[in-house]
C-alpha cells in the first residue's frame, strides 16, 4: 500500500509502494557480494560491463576491489581482451553465448549474475532460431540486454519502434517475436500489435519483467499530480520508462534524480501533490534519503 505524507500548507507526499530493488537486481548483487568475500575466489575480479545502471552501486563495488570494465564502443565480446586471468562476474543484462565461450577459452573463473528472466528469453530465442525460426526483437540498440540477445544469431530482426516493424521483411511464417525485459508495456503494446498485423502467424512472447511492469502500473494511478519524481540512474532503462509514462501518458511534470542532491535547487514547496517512486536498481537508502530530504526540507 502507498504510504502518505502529509506536507506543510495541506501538501502532500505519496510514496508509491513498488520501489527499490527487484528480484533480479538484488540476486545480482548479493552473487558479486558472495564472490567478493570468498577469500577462495581467483584475483582480480572483474565485472563485465555495470552489474546493474546505477552509479552510486558501481562506486561501492570498486571500493571494495571489484573492476568494473566498460565501454561505450566496444561489445562486451570486445571488453573481454581486457581480461587476462581471474575472476569475470557477467552483469545483470545477460551475456551471448559466444561471450560465455570466450571466457571459457580464456581460462577465467566465470561467475553468472544473470537475471533469470533474461536468461529464460535467451534460452528460448535459441530455440527458437535451432527450429528456423527468425526472431524479432523488441528492445533499445545498444542496451547490454539488447546486444547480448543479437549475438545469438543472424535470423534476429532489432525493432525499436513501429517504423522498424514496416522496414522489416521476413519472407517466412515462422517467426518468434519477443523483448528486452526493462522496457515500457505501453511503448511495446503498440509495437506488438503493429507486428500481429504484418506477420499474423508470428508467435508473440512478451517479456516485460513483473517487476518492470508493477511499477509502470503503480504509476499510472498517480493521476492529478503536481509534480512525479522518479529515483534512479538516467543510464537505466526502466527507470527512464518511468520517467517518460510521467511524462507523456500522465502529462505531469516528472524529475528523474539519481540521489537528493538532485533537489538542492529545486523549490518543491511550489507542488501541492507529489508521488515519488524508483527504478528497479536503485539502492534503497538512496530512495529513502530522499523521501527525509523533501520531508525535513519542508
Amino acid at each position: 500500500m502507498n504510504q502518505i505524507y502529509n506536507l506543510k500548507n495541506g501538501r502532500t507526499l505519496e510514496v508509491i509502494s513498488m520501489h527499490g530493488y527487484c528480484f533480479g537486481v538484488k540476486r545480482a548483487l548479493n552473487i558479486v557480494v558472495d564472490t567478493m568475500n570468498n577469500k577462495e575466489i581467483e584475483r582480480p575480479i572483474y565485472l563485465l560491463g555495470n552489474l546493474i545502471h546505477n552509479k552510486i552501486v558501481t562506486n561501492e563495488l570498486k571500493n571494495n576491489g571489484i573492476i568494473t570494465i566498460e565501454s561505450n564502443n566496444r561489445t562486451r565480446f570486445d571488453m573481454l581482451d581486457d581480461i587476462k586471468k581471474g575472476t569475470v562476474i557477467f552483469s545483470a543484462h545477460g551475456i551471448s553465448t559466444r561471450v560465455y565461450q570466450k571466457a571459457l577459452d580464456k581460462k577465467l573463473n566465470i561467475v553468472d549474475a544473470s537475471c533469470k528472466m533474461v536468461k529464460l528469453i535467451h534460452s528460448k530465442v535459441i530455440q527458437y532460431i535451432k527450429d528456423g525460426y527468425s526472431i524479432i526483437y523488441i528492445g533499445k540498440k545498444n542496451h547490454p540486454e539488447c546486444e547480448a540477445i543479437l549475438e545469438e544469431g543472424n535470423n534476429i530482426y532489432l525493432v525499436t519502434n513501429i517504423s522498424d516493424v514496416y522496414n522489416t521483411n521476413i519472407d517466412s511464417d515462422k517467426i518468434y517475436v519477443t523483448n528486452q525485459t526493462t522496457l515500457s508495456s505501453l511503448e511495446t503494446k503498440d509495437i506488438y500489435e503493429c507486428i500481429k498485423k504484418k506477420y499474423p502467424n508470428a508467435i508473440l512472447d512478451n517479456k516485460i519483467c513483473n517487476a518492470t511492469t508493477e511499477r509502470q502500473l503503480a504509476l499510472l494511478d498517480q493521476k492529478n499530480k503536481d509534480l512525479i519524481i522518479i529515483v534512479g540512474d538516467i543510464l537505466s532503462s526502466n527507470t527512464k520508462s518511468l520517467y517518460k509514462i510521467a511524462k507523456d501518458d500522465l502529462k505531469t511534470e516528472a524529475l528523474l534524480i539519481e540521489s537528493s542532491e538532485d533537489l538542492k535547487n529545486i523549490d518543491l514547496n511550489k507542488y501541492k501533490n507529489i508521488s515519488i517512486t524508483s527504478g528497479a536498481s536503485c539502492p534503497e537508502e538512496i530512495f529513502n534519503e530522499v523521501i527525509e530530504y523533501i520531508k525535513e526540507g519542508d
